[in-house]
């Protein structure tokens, strides 16, 4: 089955690159432009990875980990942010688990998606097993 990833950025442009570099590697990928669009994606769609920008015009990134941790199952949650480094410590302190700066390095990105993946993967093994 191939993962899908819902990309959350009110940058059309970032969403587009994002969404370029991971469909080329094979993902399923969502866009949404807004964290409201992201959460009601999220719900129609099922997704395994959320990457998301943290500034943005209505449910700011921040609100968006903050809601999505609770869920369950639990995405994978990417934060990016092109602020700096206090953005993505925060990001992390809300539930984030992996944070990428922009401008993104597409290799660096598929890493971490790769790497979310396999964590969350392996935490669905450890509860159904």
């Amino acid at each position: 089955m191939t993962a899908r990833i819902l990309i959350v950025d009110d940058e059309e442009a970032d969403r587009l690159l994002i969404q370029g570099i991971l469909a080329r590697a094979g993902y399923d990928t969502i866009v949404a432009p807004s964290g409201e669009a992201a959460l009601r994606a999220y719900l129609d769609a099922g997704v395994d990875v959320v990457i998301t920008d943290l500034q943005m015009p209505d449910v700011h990134g921040f609100e968006l980990i903050s809601i999505l941790r609770d869920f369950t199952p639990r995405p994978a949650l990417i934060a990016v942010s092109g602020t700096g480094p206090i953005q993505l410590y925060m990001a992390e302190s809300l539930g984030a688990h992996w944070t990428l700066q922009k401008p993104l390095n597409p290799e660096l990105l598929l890493d971490t998606v790769e790497r979310a993946l396999a964590e969350r993967a392996a935490n669905e093994e450890r509860r159904s097993g």
